[in-house]
């Protein structure tokens, strides 16, 4: 019996949760916080960082967590609006649209596997890609040659526009990009890894870390018939001493991207029928399955979110074979460290990343699993740092305690009756950075605003991974206080982090938010989904790349611009 039929043979019956509702109500509720008590702080001086680290390392990994964002977006073909939120209005023609796009995707992915193209060719919905598909998923698309992380990115996924730049700090040190994937066609762990690009002005600096970028799966709670999408889910940073062969692998792992976030929570909540953005289907997989029915590479203890797992499982063939490509150019020389990081969706995946790797048994236990590479075996798997943000709750309390207690050797936070860790962390506390430092043990840590929703213990459902570690001023009136979405995001939880931290070589904020008419100052909101205003949105994309100074292909957006055209033409006639 396949792992798809083994959770929905256990799953499949059952009806949405409580805990479901309650937090997507969360989510569209917004308060004003009650005063709160502040915490303790310890009376300490900054601290020497550890070595590879170019700031303070709770910064250092978040930036690394909103990264993973920018080459995903750099990969998106139509970036003026990657998820069809032009057609949404009320008169609009998104679902036409959509559907004018899918049979464009079949037609492709038949051409594709004919003459697999480099690096993948078109990739997303699974038949432009010669996988299973699933019609019902939102048709988002990628290119995978797209990859450039040293310049800035903006795309448009609702009606403002987001822009990550990202930090010199980390990116100036990289010489090559790497991506690697499921070969078009092929079955699921038949991987290419590829070269993508030598960027000649750092490695004539003399930069030599290495990026490598893998793709993975969302979309695909185990149903039958609801198979996964393809896209950019994260990368592999190898970060080398300066002056040594020394180097730490980091991990990082991206999260959700949509357009409307209502539209995508409501379609994706459904089990048998869930329809729309991939990411949020694997968001709101939320019934937990144990080793039994399908989760043992992933633990062989406790029950883990099937979403996230089905997402994971699918996901690590190409994370394994970056690792492993990776070890190679490095000589087949173990790293220092191995930092697996990420935020919301990403911080999700981190766990279970972690997770497959100690307590699986495919990849582990301990990281001696069967299918583990051997260039891989004598990685320090059992001294693994695992450091998320905003992360939702991944498995059982079991799964948890289990992961943060025996395999990572950290304290867990489970109690029933206070949703507040009054044990908590803050963000420049001494014992941090010791034990990142410390090459001899694994560590364990989650990164939070007390008000975001996502990381709630005030409705049932879970537990989280690590020790906690509040980015905001915390007491004993935190519990009361009510629930703010938008201390989900990144850059709230960096700013409040960077309160506490006073560190000042960490850079500005890698991600930020502009108005439409900013970058495109002659849009007419009225009409929205016109040819002329996707013409005006193409110009506007046009206008911040070339005045980044960066190498970008104009000629290259122009074309899949014009296959974009085409189908909303087409949309029109049907």
């Amino acid at each position: 019996m396949s792992i798809r039929s083994r959770v929905f043979v256990r799953t499949g019956s059952l009806r949405t949760p409580l805990n479901v509702a309650l937090l997507l109500v969360a989510l569209a509720v917004s308060g004003c916080s009650a005063a709160m008590m502040r915490a303790p702080e310890p009376d300490v001086t900054r601290q020497q960082e550890p070595r590879g680290f170019a700031y303070a390392p709770l910064a250092f990994n978040l930036d690394l967590s909103v990264l993973a964002y920018q080459p995903y977006t750099q990969t998106l073909v139509w970036p003026f609006d990657p998820f069809y939120e032009e057609f949404a209005q009320p008169d609009g023609d998104r679902g036409k649209v959509l559907q004018s796009v899918r049979a464009w995707a079949r037609g492709m992915g038949a051409r594709q596997r004919q003459s697999p193209p480099p690096l993948g060719g078109y990739r997303g919905p699974g038949a432009i890609a010669g996988f299973a598909d699933n019609p019902s998923s939102d048709p988002i698309i990628y290119r995978y040659d797209k990859l450039f992380p040293w310049r800035p990115t903006i795309f448009n996924p609702s009606g403002r526009w987001t822009e990550y730049t990202p930090p010199a700090e980390i990116v100036g040190r990289v010489s090559d990009v790497y991506m690697c994937y499921r070969r078009t066609g092929r079955p699921e762990g038949d991987v290419a890894v590829r070269h993508v690009v030598t960027n000649q002005q750092t490695a004539r600096n003399g930069a030599r870390d290495v990026l490598l970028a893998f793709e993975g799966a969302t979309g695909d709670k185990g149903e039958p018939g609801q198979p996964a999408s393809q896209s950019l889910m994260g990368f592999v940073l190898l970060r080398f001493d300066p002056d040594s062969s020394e180097y730490d692998a980091h991990i990082a792992f991206r999260g959700s991207r949509s357009g409307s976030a209502l539209r995508a929570a409501v379609k994706a909540n459904f089990t048998k029928t869930a329809s729309g953005n991939p990411d949020w289907i694997t968001d709101l997989g939320w019934y937990r399955i144990g080793p039994d029915d399908g989760a043992s590479q992933i633990t062989t203890t406790g029950s883990v979110h099937r979403g996230f797992m089905m997402s994971m499982i699918q996901t690590l063939p190409q994370v394994f074979a970056c690792l492993d490509h990776g070890a190679k150019l490095a000589g087949s020389r173990p790293p220092r460290h191995i930092f697996v990081t990420g935020h919301s969706l990403g911080g999700g995946l981190a766990q279970h990343f972690v997770s497959a790797v100690l307590l699986g048994n495919k990849y582990g236990p301990d990281g001696a699993g069967r299918a583990m590479p051997a260039r891989l075996r004598s990685w320090p798997w059992t001294s693994i740092k695992l450091i998320s943000y905003s992360a939702p709750r991944a498995g059982d309390a079991l799964w948890a305690a289990t992961l943060t207690e025996r395999a990572l050797q950290s304290e867990a936070f489970n109690t029933v009756f206070w949703p507040v860790d009054l044990k908590a962390l803050t963000a420049h506390d001494p014992s941090i950075l010791p034990r990142l430092a410390d090459p001899s043990r694994p560590a364990g840590y989650r990164v939070l605003v007390t008000t975001d929703p996502i990381t709630t213990e005030k409705v049932i459902g879970g537990k989280h991974v690590g020790k906690t570690i509040y980015a905001n001023r915390f007491g004993r009136l935190a519990p009361f206080t009510l629930a703010k979405p938008e201390t989900h995001e990144p850059e709230v939880v960096r700013s409040l982090l960077l309160k506490t931290l006073d560190d000042p070589a960490v850079p500005a904020a890698p991600v930020r938010y502009r108005e439409m008419t900013e970058i495109n100052p002659g849009r007419d909101q009225g009409k929205r989904g016109t040819e002329d205003e996707f013409i005006k949105l193409l110009s506007a994309l046009e206008r911040f790349n070339a005045n980044g100074g960066y190498r970008f292909d104009a000629s290259d957006l122009r074309k899949d611009f014009e296959v974009f055209l085409s189908l909303v033409r087409a949309s029109k006639q049907n």
